[in-house]
């Protein structure tokens, strides 16, 4: 950061040390209370109490009952640059992806970063995003315009290890709907025509292709009516189907063979087939000039920062391709600690998951800083995002 900033640098060093036991206990408190996608009302309730006490103004976003814009302005124009929180947990398993710390992470960066507004240009803004486990949060709010305006986009996730993603696999999922004719299985099984053949000829087909997708692809599905009864040719049947791959031409290319599979196994099976689309999620694009603008300020807190391309998916990789983003980890947990699980939610409100949460919002608040005070470094993260397109 260019030695004008320094005043910049120690104002969120001096609001990090206050305001960490509040962020802390917000963070706390989310992972106590958990709740589902689009049903995360006391997060919201609590994230909107903590910004609006530091100055931000606080709007919903239309037709998004757990979706928020907190604002906070400058001392003058300039670009905004956005932190994304989510508050979202899973079914079964709670904060077993760290979405508290999220939460934590994004509202402490505006905390810290509103410190020092009062003598930066720009503005600031915390967006909370519901429901990234469902994939229908931030897709919705880009639809309903609440990034419009954006300069830049930043947060953080859980990990093992401190790291700038690089990249993520892109997710499409399809649910194949079969009907069919029933008749008994036994006595005039001839009549019939088992929409349950459709599924399983769909699996069969899938597995065939399989041979023919890149590296890095996947697609993985459940059956989610299997039939009726046993002695029943099954007039319904059903299965959803999701396809991932890095690039979002490799995405479209298998999704549109995966339903020729199952269209081939309609034919096949006599049936008629319903094509139902469910969520798109785009790959992550990451945004290398952001990314040599983020790791010295993550090594200047004490982390050791690598690259990493993840196998996963996120709703995060929607908006990284609407406006320049930086997606990075800060080590949570310990190496070995999975996703999705109870030991993960376990750990994401132990004293090391609080540290790197504290650690990424700090990181996030200073990246903020220089690109609203260094005009070359804005300019050389809009070329990386035209370049990227």
């Amino acid at each position: 950061m260019p030695g004008r900033t320094d005043g910049v640098k120690t104002a969120v060093a001096a609001a990090a040390a206050a305001s960490a036991q509040e962020i802390t206990g917000l963070s706390l408190r989310i992972h106590g209370h958990p709740e589902l996608g689009h049903r995360e009302h006391q997060a919201v309730a609590w994230c909107r109490d903590v910004l609006e006490r530091h100055g931000f103004g606080v709007e919903a976003v239309p037709g998004i009952e757990t979706a928020f814009v907190a604002t906070r302005r400058g001392r003058g124009p300039g670009p905004t640059i956005g932190f994304l929180a989510e508050y979202d947990a899973l079914p079964g398993v709670d904060h077993g992806c760290g979405h508290n710390l999220i939460a934590g992470s994004a509202v402490g960066a505006g905390v810290f970063l509103a410190a020092a507004m009062a003598d930066l240009p720009g503005t600031i803004k915390v967006y909370g995003c519901p429901a990234e486990e469902l994939g229908t949060g931030k897709p919705a709010m880009l639809a309903a315009g609440a990034f419009a305006g954006l300069d830049v986009a930043l947060t953080y996730h859980a990990w093992s290890g401190t790291a700038l993603m690089e990249g993520c696999t892109g997710v499409r999922v399809f649910e194949f709907r079969f009907v069919g004719r029933p008749a008994h299985a036994a006595a005039n099984q001839h009549e019939g025509a088992s929409a349950l053949d459709g599924v399983l000829l769909t699996y069969a087909n899938i597995n065939a292709l399989r041979q023919f997708i890149r590296d890095g692809a996947r697609i993985h599905g459940i059956v989610t009516d299997g039939g009726q009864a046993v002695n029943v040719i099954p007039e319904r049947a059903a299965c959803t189907i999701g396809v991932r791959a890095a690039e979002r031409a490799e995405l479209d290319r298998v999704a549109a063979r995966v339903v020729d599979c199952a269209r081939a196994a309609a034919l096949a099976s006599g049936t008629a087939l319903e094509v139902v689309d469910g969520i798109t999620l785009d790959p992550v694009r990451y945004n290398a000039a952001l990314g040599e603008l983020a790791a010295p300020h993550l090594e200047a807190l004490g982390e050791s920062v690598i690259r990493w391309r993840s196998p996963a998916s996120t709703d995060f990789g929607n908006v990284s391709q609407a406006v320049p983003s930086l997606l990075f980890s800060v080590a949570t947990w310990p190496e070995g600690v999975e996703f999705h699980t109870r030991e993960a939610a376990a750990h994401a409100a132990r004293p090391q998951a609080m540290r790197a949460m504290l650690t990424a919002a700090q990181a996030m608040a200073l990246v903020a800083a220089e690109l609203i005070t260094d005009p070359d470094a804005l300019r050389r993260v809009r070329d990386d995002f035209t370049r990227t397109a």
